[in-house]
Formats: C-alpha cells, sequence, structure tokens
C-alpha cells in the first residue's frame, strides 16, 4: 500500500518550538509525555535534543489502551536505549501511577535543592515542563498534578494555546506547552500511527488509506477475529487486501450511499473511532517501528 505524503508542519509550531528552547534554559525537569499505544512515533524526537543535560521523565500516557506486557516492553526499551532517566506508564484520564510520578519529581527536587544549599541558597525553586505532540494528554496530565482544572482539555489536536506557568506547591512550578510535532518525518508509518492514533487530524491523511492501515496491522498482529466478530466479516473477507476489507466492512455494515456505493470513508472513520474507544482491543502500533 503506497502512502501519501504528509505535508502539514504549520507556523504556530514553529513558534512553539522556539519557545520550548527559550524556557529550555530555566527548567530542570522535562516531563516528555507519550501515547503508550505508538511511543516511538508519538515522541518527538527534538525533545531530547532541547532537554540535554535535564532529568527527563518518560510518561507511557494513556497506560490503559495496552495489554502489560507491552508498557513492560516499552519501559524496558526506553531504558535499555537511555532514552530518559525515568520511565513510568500513567492514565491522566483516570489518575493511575500519579503517586509514583510525584515521587519521582520530588525526588529530583530534593537532588537539586540538596545541591543549592551546599552553594549557600536556602529558597529553591524547581521547575517542570510538559513536552509532547499534540493531543497525547498534557492538559489532563496538568489537571492531575495540580489537583484541579485548570486548563483547557480538547479533543482536538492542537486545543492548547500559549505558554503557562503553574505553581504545583512551594518550590515547585510546573510550565505547560503547546503540543510540538516535528518538520518532516523520516519513516512515513510515524505520520500513519499518529493518525490512527488521533494525534493528528483526521482531515491530513486520507481516512481510508488510515484506516487500511489499521486493517493491515490488525492481520499482522492476529487480531482478525476482532475484526470479523465487531463488523460481521466472514472468513472469505478475511482473505482479501486492507482496501477491499474496508469495502467489506461498508457492506457488512449497510454503510451505503445513492446507487448502491459502498461508504468507504464512513467505514474509515467508525473503524478508526472503534480503535480510539477500546472497541477493537488494547494493542499498541509501534511493534514493527522497533523491530
Amino acid at each position: 500500500m503506497s502512502m501519501t505524503k504528509i505535508n502539514w508542519y504549520p507556523g504556530h509550531m514553529k513558534k512553539t518550538k522556539e519557545m520550548i528552547v527559550e524556557n529550555m534554559k530555566i527548567i530542570d525537569i522535562v516531563l516528555d509525555i507519550v501515547d503508550a499505544r505508538i511511543p516511538l512515533s508519538s515522541r518527538n524526537p527534538e525533545i531530547a535534543t532541547f532537554a540535554k543535560g535535564k532529568k527527563r521523565i518518560v510518561l507511557l500516557n494513556k497506560a490503559d489502551l495496552v495489554e502489560k506486557y507491552e508498557l513492560a516492553y516499552w519501559i524496558n526499551y526506553f531504558e535499555e536505549n537511555d532514552l530518559a532517566d525515568h520511565v513510568l506508564e500513567i492514565s491522566a484520564e483516570t489518575g493511575y501511577n500519579m503517586k509514583a510520578l510525584f515521587e519521582i519529581i520530588d525526588e529530583v527536587a530534593k537532588e537539586k535543592s540538596e545541591k543549592m544549599k551546599k552553594k549557600g541558597l536556602r529558597k529553591v525553586q524547581t521547575r517542570l515542563m510538559i513536552a509532547g505532540i499534540p493531543n497525547v494528554g498534557k492538559s489532563k496530565l496538568i489537571n492531575r498534578i495540580v489537583g484541579k482544572k485548570i486548563t483547557g482539555v480538547g479533543n482536538k489536536p492542537g486545543f492548547t494555546r500559549g505558554k503557562q506557568w503553574v505553581r504545583i506547591k512551594e518550590g515547585l512550578e510546573l510550565l505547560d506547552t503547546p503540543g510540538i510535532l516535528w518538520p518532516k518525518f523520516e519513516d512515513q508509518r510515524i505520520g500513519y500511527n499518529l493518525a490512527i492514533a488521533g494525534a493528528i487530524k483526521d482531515e491530513i491523511l486520507p481516512i481510508e488509506e488510515v484506516a487500511s492501515l489499521l486493517i493491515k496491522k490488525m492481520i499482522r498482529y492476529k487480531k482478525s477475529k476482532v475484526l470479523q466478530e465487531k463488523y460481521k466479516l466472514t472468513d472469505e473477507d478475511m482473505q482479501e487486501i486492507p482496501e477491499i476489507i474496508l469495502d467489506r466492512i461498508a457492506l457488512r455494515m449497510r454503510m451505503i450511499l445513492s446507487g448502491d456505493r459502498v461508504n468507504t470513508k464512513q467505514a474509515a472513520l467508525t473503524l478508526l473511532r472503534d480503535y480510539r474507544a477500546k472497541k477493537l482491543g488494547k494493542f499498541g502500533l509501534d511493534k514493527d517501528m522497533s523491530e
């Protein structure tokens, strides 16, 4: 299946990048939040460059959308490849593992405080930055950390605008930044994985191509039975290529346009929404990215 070239880097992303670089000078801890379903595809490689010399905590958010063995695999992957000082699976939606996150933050803040006290400074401020791509859960995470709703939260990629300093407690401040993507993808699969997970707008790529790739991945990951049961597909249907299977989903779900044409766009949107809502099971999309 050929993939459409992705051209989507908007002007405000460049401004966000510049803002992150400038503010990084006064940051102690970077919370690098990624989507646990696509931890490599949703990780902005530029953040590691910006955050050089800072304490980096990679947070596998939406941990409830994948199986435990997948989380264990990715935690080991990030640690073995020295991509972070700490790796932690969380759910900003439910609050899962927030206590463990605070323990790590407090540990780093204590280290800084003790170091500064030796230099004669008593009032020490530890500053955190949350960095991540759009729609990965940054605003929900901030609300969890602070304990109240203080930031706008939306399901549309790129909802958060402008930087915000948030006081967490005495001696601890957090800087929120808008989601930032990177100018180009070295691997087109990244863009498609982001599209499947809903991290970039559905309008950016042909929706049928995105859905067909999800079908291809599900077959590869041995999730064919899930597709069959959910969309009433036959064994014969599953022998077809992904694009034809998408047509069959539209047919079986009675998504028909005038002139008896199948509505593959509606089928594609339904398939993607079902995946994002856990209706097709809990599994990630980046397995082939680390091979």
